[in-house]
C-alpha cells in the first residue's frame, strides 16, 4: 500500500511515478521513464542528485553491492520478475 512512498510491489520495469492515488513531486511524475535496473541503480546511489526535485528525503546507498542487493529485492517482489542480466 502507499504510505510514505509509493507502493514497491512490482517497481522493475513499472513507469516511474506510474501509481494513482500517490502525490509525486512534479519531476517524479514528468520523468517519462521506467524504473529500470539501471534507472533504480542511478536513483538508489543518490536519489536528490540523480533527480533534482524528488521528494526522496534519502541519502542513497554507496555500495554497489548493496544496490545491487535492494534491486534483487525488490524485483523479487513481483507478479513476474524481470530477468536479471
Amino acid at each position: 500500500a502507499n504510505k510514505i512512498g509509493p507502493a514497491l510491489w512490482g517497481v522493475v520495469n513499472r513507469k516511474v511515478g506510474g501509481i494513482d492515488g500517490f502525490k509525486y513531486s512534479a519531476t517524479m511524475a514528468g520523468w517519462g521513464k521506467n524504473w529500470t535496473f539501471e534507472e533504480l541503480n542511478g536513483f538508489l546511489h543518490k536519489p536528490m542528485k540523480y533527480m533534482k526535485g524528488t521528494k526522496m528525503g534519502f541519502a542513497g546507498l554507496k555500495k554497489d553491492k548493496d544496490r545491487a542487493n535492494v534491486i534483487a529485492f525488490m524485483n523479487s517482489k513481483s507478479d513476474s520478475p524481470a530477468p536479471l542480466k
